[in-house]
């Protein structure tokens, strides 16, 4: 260093690293809109109809790149199944939703799955500190919103072993 300059900056390049919360919604490419009957115990014969997808909510601290990485890997099918990132419905137009995931203490076999894959990794560079699936049935057509969708949660959710949410 020469006389009476300032000494020289010294940069410091880290991950960002930080606790989050990413949300995938996943759902099949192929699968169109079926007769929302089948769902039912009794059929309605209503003219609704259906579709299904998967949302995960998953809590991380660490580096959000490479969690998104891996989480895109392990739960996206990138030639059958399409996904957004973002916390809001993928598909637009139902006339209801209904989010159904499984209770605190029931057996989630996916869930596990995608633990134990985790689990099984080293040096990821974040750590997973939650995972909420939810099943999100889409109910399209015509009729009184809340008699149907309290018809069509009370066969499709058990609540035995599930929390559902009706939107």
């Amino acid at each position: 260093m020469g006389a009476g300059l300032p000494p020289a900056p010294i940069f410091h390049f880290t991950t960002l690293l930080s606790d989050m919360t990413l949300h995938f919604e996943v759902i099949s490419r192929f699968q169109a809109a079926a007769n929302a009957d089948a769902l039912l115990y009794t059929p309605l014969n209503a003219g609704l109809t259906f579709r299904r997808s998967r949302v995960y909510t998953v809590e991380i601290t660490g580096d959000e790149q490479k969690a998104r990485e891996y989480l895109l890997s392990v739960l996206v099918d990138p030639i059958s199944q399409e996904c957004t990132e973002q916390n809001a419905p993928i598909l637009e137009g139902a006339l209801f939703t209904i989010d159904y995931g499984m209770k605190a203490g029931a057996l989630d076999l996916e869930k596990e799955a995608i633990l134990q894959n985790y689990r099984g990794r080293r040096n990821m560079g974040f750590t997973m500190d939650g995972l909420k699936i939810t099943q999100r049935v889409y109910v399209f057509g015509q009729g009184d919103k809340e008699t149907l969708a309290a018809r069509f949660a009370k066969d499709v959710c058990n609540p035995a072993i599930h929390n559902w949410t009706i939107a």
